[in-house]
């Protein structure tokens, strides 16, 4: 089971509204490609699954960046409107679930995890203008159902400490 990429579910739901993935943009000449999460500016962002970091971060939208995993699972996720990536992040890197890779960016006003997701049976870049209605590659999906699966990320005590002491 995958983990929720945010370290709490978003009040505002990502499956409705403008936030939703298939949402209209640009006046109805394409749809949105993604789950908007939002969340407050340098929320921690984790893996949603074990892989490897397949880009440097990439300018997105309106100053904020994007990166691309490569999941064990073979899917390929996009997290985007991020603003930097945690330290030791970097492309070719091996990455944990749950582990920390990146924090919320901020825009004009809003802030959030755009979240895409790919089957993985595509290549090449995954904005493609040419490509009605999401100008997105041909394996893109909805990450809806994948992230309602998803668990919510626990705390774990680190090795060593015994009701709260610090070892010796």
């Amino acid at each position: 089971m995958a983990t929720f990429p945010l370290p709490f579910r978003p009040t505002l739901s990502y499956k409705t509204g403008g936030r939703r993935f298939g949402a209209n943009r640009d006046e109805g000449n394409r749809k949105h490609a993604g789950c908007d999460l939002i969340a407050p500016r340098g929320t921690e962002i984790y893996a949603v699954e074990g892989g490897v970091v397949e880009t440097k971060p990439y300018l997105f939208y309106r100053g904020t960046y994007a990166v691309e995993f490569r999941l064990d699972s073979g899917k390929l996720v996009r997290y985007c409107e991020i603003e930097k990536l945690a330290s030791g992040i970097t492309k070719g890197s091996p990455v944990s679930e749950g582990g920390l890779i990146a924090y919320v960016g901020k825009m004009y006003v809003s802030s959030m995890l755009h979240f895409e997701l790919y089957e993985g049976s595509g290549s090449g870049p995954l904005t493609v203008r040419s490509n009605p209605p999401y100008q997105r590659r041909s394996d893109l999906i909805d990450p809806a159902d994948y992230l309602d699966g998803c668990k919510m990320r626990t705390y774990q005590q680190p090795t060593g400490c015994i009701r709260g002491q610090i070892p010796a």
